[in-house]
């Protein structure tokens, strides 16, 4: 991963379409923000269904340390694991957005 690549965060556990919301972000970070889709990183696609919240995490934190960017969806707030996805961004000097 490089620093042109970008994640992207938000709330998954508890949203039973979250596969929708992360898609429908990719496409807005590749449309509107006009990044190559090969740098955008969407977890959803990463993570199995039947892997463990942590091991998610420990996946997640890795990708994260491994983008120049992170991107956190509205509803980042009321999810643990986003709010330690941007805390761990902050910490790493990751350029962060906010979509809307």
């Amino acid at each position: 991963m490089s620093n042109n690549r970008i994640y992207i965060a938000g709330k998954i556990t508890g949203d039973p379409d979250y596969r929708r919301k992360f898609r429908k972000a990719v496409k807005l970070v590749t449309t509107l923000l006009e990044w190559d889709a090969d740098d955008v990183v969407n977890p959803v696609e990463r993570c199995r269904q039947d892997w463990p919240w942590w091991r998610c995490m420990a996946l997640c934190l890795k990708l994260v340390a491994g983008c120049g960017w992170v991107a956190m969806l509205p509803d980042w707030k009321q999810s643990r694991g986003a709010r330690i996805e941007h805390l761990w961004a902050k910490i790493l000097g990751k350029k962060i957005i906010y979509l809307h």
